[in-house]
């Protein structure tokens, strides 16, 4: 689901959410580790504040986001993107949605984290880093380079998160030799 359609969606259902605030906290939230899809739907719900009504007219659409972000974020060929605005806005509307994408991203692993929580040194860098873009601001003049520079910055938060599911999902590494048991 891309933002614009996630975007339709929301205003369908007259929710007021950002999408890439949204899957921001969801991928934060799926990266913690195997979640029940009711579990899921509940944390949110209370993250969109949704009413009852609300929560069962998006459940089949949000349900099919879920599972692609999942997917995606299990991907052994990286194919992992954070949903963000298209190109065509100005540079500091989509600057505006990296930094919600990844302090949400921060909020949903905080979410989920359970009692063992460990990454990576990489990974610690990586989230510290996410954690810092999040406090983004669009305080600046735009030259030729802000582009190129705000794709290298999605590229670096997708690699970023993409070790850090990594790290929190060691079943999926394969680079590691089978363990027979």
């Amino acid at each position: 689901m891309t933002f614009e359609q996630l975007e339709d969606l929301f205003y369908a259902l007259k929710i007021n959410a950002n999408p890439s605030g949204f899957h921001g906290f969801l991928c934060g939230r799926l990266s913690c580790g195997a979640v029940d899809m009711h579990e899921l739907v509940e944390a949110s719900t209370k993250w969109l504040a949704l009413a009852e009504e609300q929560s069962e007219a998006a459940e089949n659409g949000l349900s099919e986001f879920y599972e692609s972000s999942l997917s995606n974020l299990q991907d052994l060929s990286f194919l992992f993107q954070p949903v963000l605005p298209d190109d065509e806005l100005p540079l500091a509307e989509r600057l505006v949605a990296v930094g919600e994408w990844c302090s949400n991203y921060i909020s949903g692993l905080g979410d989920g984290m359970g009692e063992e929580f460990e990454v990576s040194v990489d990974g610690k860098e990586a989230l510290e880093d996410i954690a810092a873009i999040g406090q983004i601001s669009v305080d600046f003049e735009s030259d030729d380079d802000g582009e190129r520079d705000f794709f290298e910055l999605v590229e670096y938060i997708r690699i970023g998160v993409q070790l850090v599911f990594a790290d929190l999902h060691p079943e999926l590494d394969t680079d590691s030799e089978p363990t027979v048991h």
